[in-house]
């Protein structure tokens, strides 16, 4: 029997569905305020996607998630309510 242990994921939430992508062990980083953090645009970037992706897939939010057997824990969350983006 295997051992679930936890992992990270980002969860993007669209108006039409919620897709996850996954975090591996080595991508995770502790800020300066002791906090795990992985960048978006290395996740991002690992899937072939781009902000304008998130744009373009009206994008609501997209979650930093901790998962647990049996726990799910939001770490945090971007709004993309208010964002506005431009390209150069």
């Amino acid at each position: 029997m295997s051992k679930l242990k936890r992992r990270f994921v980002y969860v993007i939430d669209t108006p039409t569905e919620s897709r996850e992508l996954l975090i591996r062990d080595n991508e995770l980083i502790e800020n300066a305020d002791g906090e795990l953090d992985c960048p978006l645009d290395l996740i991002l970037n690992r899937y072939h996607m781009q902000w304008d992706d998130l744009f373009q897939m009206n994008t609501a939010s997209v979650s930093l998630v901790e998962e647990d057997p049996g726990e799910r824990k939001m770490i945090r969350s971007i709004s993309f309510e208010h964002l506005r983006y431009y390209k150069n």
